[in-house]
């Protein structure tokens, strides 16, 4: 065999290893990540598993959302939103945590609801976040039922005709009659939801995942836009997809917790949801863990007022806080750490 023949079957041989290799360590690195074991770890200074929380009041502005009594979804979400700040950083210091908005308008300095979503989205990959959580409140038509009840009754003129031809006359009589008024009936529907990606979006958050230029989790650092270029297209798509379905594992990890939180101050928790009829931008273009909480129906003015009231907002804030802190527990006990799951605070 000449020397030109064995260099060519050597480079082969070569490119081959390279691939299997690459392919070998994507698997063994989503295993790590993804099972919590010591096979995903490297060696050295590690990112925290969790270090950038955003938290984005929904709508905003001329976009105010469901509407109450008393208020409306805009204006309660960035108050529940600032009181989970408040709460976090005080009680996670470690934590950078960053608001959409801390005005009652739409974020970014936007003016069309559509550019504010965009706006968003692109806010939190461009931070670096690490977990994203909206606020908002939920409306629901059950609420909005009325009836019809008699009120009292008045007299009632009308006419009749007597006669034919130019002997016809119109007779004025009158008669009683009740009146009635039209009244709301009472709410029906309270209570929480929290939403994950639904599956059938799970392909958007896959090419949002895949566009992402930098990734941290469970203590990794990846620049994939460089190591993309090196992989083969199937490759990228590997890892594209382990990310975004370990993204949506964890959503749908945070989004139980919260509403365990939320049942176990004796709320009606309708449980962890998704949207499948229609998608959920600010879920499906952040490139990270998320969920979207509807802390309450502003439509039902009894879950309205308490949603209004500071101790209220406080204590849906303090539901929030006790889930992320459980969930940053579980984050560090799988990246290897020795973090024991953190009790709910009163």
């Amino acid at each position: 065999m000449n020397a030109a023949v064995k260099n060519c079957l050597k480079c082969k041989m070569q490119t081959m290893l390279r691939k299997t290799l690459v392919l070998a360590g994507l698997l063994i690195t989503v295993a790590g990540f993804a099972g919590g074991t010591e096979t995903g770890k490297k060696e050295g200074p590690q990112k925290p598993p969790l270090k950038t929380i955003i938290i984005d009041p929904g709508h905003g502005g001329h976009d105010g959302g469901a509407k109450g009594d008393i208020s409306r979804e805009a204006l309660l979400a960035l108050e529940i939103g600032l009181q989970v700040r408040e709460l976090m950083k005080k009680e996670l210091p470690e934590m950078t945590v960053l608001m959409t908005r801390e005005e009652d308008k739409l974020p970014g300095n936007q003016t069309n609801k559509n550019a504010a979503l965009r706006w968003r989205a692109d806010y939190a990959n461009q931070s670096g976040g690490d977990l994203f959580i909206s606020i908002h409140l939920n409306a629901s038509l059950s609420n909005q039922r009325y009836g019809k009840r008699q009120v009292g009754t008045k007299e009632e003129t009308y006419y009749v005709y007597s006669g034919k031809g130019k002997k016809r006359k119109k007779i004025a009589k009158t008669r009683t009659v009740p009146v009635y008024e039209k009244y709301k009936l009472p709410a029906t529907v309270s209570g929480t939801q929290t939403y994950i990606l639904a599956r059938d979006w799970y392909n958007l958050k896959l090419k949002s995942v895949g566009n992402k230029t930098e990734i941290y989790e469970l203590g990794e650092s990846d620049t994939l836009d460089a190591e993309m270029l090196q992989m083969d297209p199937v490759e990228a798509r590997i890892r594209a997809a382990q990310y975004t379905k370990y993204f949506f594992q964890k959503s749908m990890t945070l989004a139980s917790l919260v509403e365990e939180e939320f049942a176990a101050t004796g709320r009606r928790s309708w449980g962890v949801m998704q949207r499948d009829w229609d998608g959920i931008w600010v879920l499906q273009a952040t490139q990270m863990p998320s969920i979207l909480i509807e802390t309450g129906f502003v439509d039902n003015p009894e879950e309205e007022a308490y949603l209004a009231s500071l101790d209220g907002q406080k204590e849906v804030a303090r539901a929030i806080v006790n889930a992320v802190k459980k969930y940053k527990a579980m984050l560090e006990a799988a990246a290897g750490g020795n973090a024991a799951p953190a009790p709910a605070s009163n």
